[in-house]
């Protein structure tokens, strides 16, 4: 340690014999016992008692405190904008249409099932294919989206194939109203895993 130099912590805590955590009263008793034998007009070293001085210094400021990550304030953190969708929603390709509209009328389709199958399993087919369809149109659309972005895009293509469902299921005299409970649980399924680490499939990453 230099004339020019401030000490550590540590350092100042060294000179002064005190640990580097002591509070203010402690330094200040140290130090007055140190400048009683090193101050110049007792005979000392005026640059011994500089580096005293500048280890009291040093010890009565705050000590600062960095926050690790997980212990940081969660009101500091600031949440990125949300981008807007014109930069999330991708032309699909016209082969990727065609598959598409394929999909959504085999979805509407397979309503149909529970014409030969008693309610409720006959809905099960109907369910699991809305749901699948929503979560191939959310991959087929979205680029780089965030959880908002493909919840909303699922939820907005399940309803579609809900209503032409439950268009045909009225054409086709099939009670499907009454199986709605069941034909929304696995939408809520590939709507929970949209964000996993919420806890609901797996614990959250770190």
């Amino acid at each position: 340690m230099t004339a020019m130099q401030s000490p550590t912590r540590e350092q100042a805590a060294r000179l002064l014999g005190i640990a580097p955590d002591a509070d203010a009263v402690d330094v200040k008793r140290a130090f007055r016992l140190w400048a009683t034998w090193a101050h110049p007009d007792q005979g000392g070293s005026a640059e011994h008692f500089a580096y005293l001085c500048a280890a009291r210094d040093c010890l009565l400021q705050p000590k600062a405190v960095t926050p690790s990550p997980r212990s940081s304030d969660p009101a500091t953190i600031v949440p990125r904008p949300r981008r807007p969708w014109r930069h999330v929603l991708a032309r699909p390709a016209p082969h990727v249409l065609v598959f598409l509209f394929l999909g959504y009328v085999a979805a509407v389709s397979v309503v149909l099932v529970a014409r030969i199958q008693p309610m409720p399993w006959g809905a099960v087919p109907a369910a699991l294919a809305a749901a699948a369809w929503c979560v191939v149109v959310s991959r087929s659309i979205l680029r780089d989206a965030d959880h908002g972005h493909v919840i909303v895009t699922r939820s907005v293509a399940w309803l579609s194939v809900m209503v032409g469902q439950l268009a045909l299921a009225a054409a086709a005299g099939i009670a499907l109203v009454e199986a709605l409970p069941l034909l929304a649980v696995p939408f809520v399924a590939v709507i929970a895993a949209v964000n996993p680490a919420a806890g609901l499939w797996r614990s959250a990453s770190r």
